[in-house]
């Protein structure tokens, strides 16, 4: 090829180039507008029970005997087992016959101090008399003074021995393990006849009758939360119930950015029976009664891992880098890159140009 015809061929892609260019290509725009935030977000929440304990061996023995199996329902009282229930009957026995006895020791230091008072007082009626012996007044106020102190002491070893005798009753109380509430028997730590100390693990009881909801729910959803708000959740089978907030966390996960949420319902509107540790959908509500900037779905481009749109701007585009929130419906939160009323390219997008003209197709 010739110069001239290399001349030529480069003017005749140039201006093929620029009519192109000079056209405008056909999109779809859709307004930038404020939506209200009456959208639910699903959280997963757990089932527990706020009455769930171990129950701990409260004094050192044998285990006598074990009256129930793992999974069995115990009520209120009703007795589970027994640790040396024999030892700790007549240790009560034996701290009861020890206050009789002091008790007694208590009654005759009483009685020798009442006699010995009569004594001394006959005699300091004589006190002006020929019969007034001087000797034996002093004697007997000593011994008046001696047996003051000894009723004392007695004293003092009863009030000792009555509470001996409180803590054995304790102790013998507390050798018959019962229920503290109404509950399953979920776990057994002991065997029968096994030698447990304080504080041995001994079963572990799990109450159906105070069921709650807890879920640890984002920060961000948290401050749209309060005390009383009512919100639906769904078990894993479609069952729907009708969660109320009865309290929140006062501390932030510093992993999970969550905060713990605790939700009480009416056991009355159960269709059927629910479980400890059962996950529960929960429909929180991202910003019930608010508005935010929302922009189409289909106006979102990503590139290397960033949102852009392009924004129509006189009738030519610019592309914007956006910081985007949760979905509501079929548009995200945008908060910031764009503004109201402005229009995004929601069709046609994929191959524009920043700076390129463009004819409008306001989506309908």
């Amino acid at each position: 090829m010739n110069n001239y015809s290399r001349i030529f061929f480069i003017i005749l892609v140039y201006f093929a180039s620029s009519q192109v260019s000079s056209q405008q290509t056909m999109v779809e725009v859709d307004r930038i507008i404020e939506t209200n935030l009456n959208q639910t977000v699903p959280i997963i929440g757990t089932i527990i029970s706020n009455k769930k304990s171990n129950l701990m061996a409260p004094l050192p023995g044998k285990i006598d005997s074990i009256l129930f199996e793992e999974g069995d329902f115990v009520s209120k009282g009703k007795l589970i087992t027994r640790i040396d229930y024999e030892k700790y009957k007549w240790l009560y026995e034996k701290a009861k016959a020890i206050v009789k006895i002091h008790e007694v020791e208590y009654n005759n230091s009483k009685t020798e101090t009442k006699i010995n008072l009569s004594d001394l007082n006959r005699m300091k009626a004589l006190k002006n008399s020929s019969a007034f012996n001087e000797a034996n007044y002093e004697k007997l106020t000593n011994l008046h003074e001696i047996n003051q102190s000894n009723e004392t002491k007695a004293l003092a070893k009863l009030e000792s021995a009555k509470y001996d005798m409180n803590m054995a009753l304790l102790d013998f109380k507390n050798s018959q393990v019962r229920a503290p509430y109404d509950g399953i028997l979920e776990e057994r730590f002991i065997e029968d006849k096994e030698v447990v100390t304080i504080g041995t693990k001994m079963f572990n009881i799990v109450s159906k009758k105070y069921l709650e909801v807890l879920a640890e729910i984002p920060t961000l959803r948290v401050t749209n939360l309060s005390i009383g708000n009512t919100i639906t959740a769904i078990t894993v089978d479609n069952f729907k119930i009708l969660a109320s907030i009865r309290a929140i966390g006062a501390e932030e996960n510093s992993k999970t950015r969550t905060v713990k949420v605790y939700l009480s319902f009416n056991k009355s509107e159960e269709l059927r029976n629910l479980f400890a540790g059962e996950n529960i959908t929960l429909q929180v509500p991202i910003g019930e009664g608010k508005k935010a900037l929302t922009i189409h779905k289909d106006a979102i481009l990503k590139r290397e891992g960033i949102s852009l749109a392009y924004v129509v701007k006189d009738n030519k585009v610019e592309i914007r880098p956006l910081k985007l929130g949760e979905a509501v419906n079929n548009r995200f939160i945008v908060y910031n890159g764009v503004s109201l009323n402005e229009l995004s390219v929601i069709k046609g997008n994929e191959r524009l140009r920043p700076g390129q003209a463009v004819k409008l197709k306001e989506k309908q």
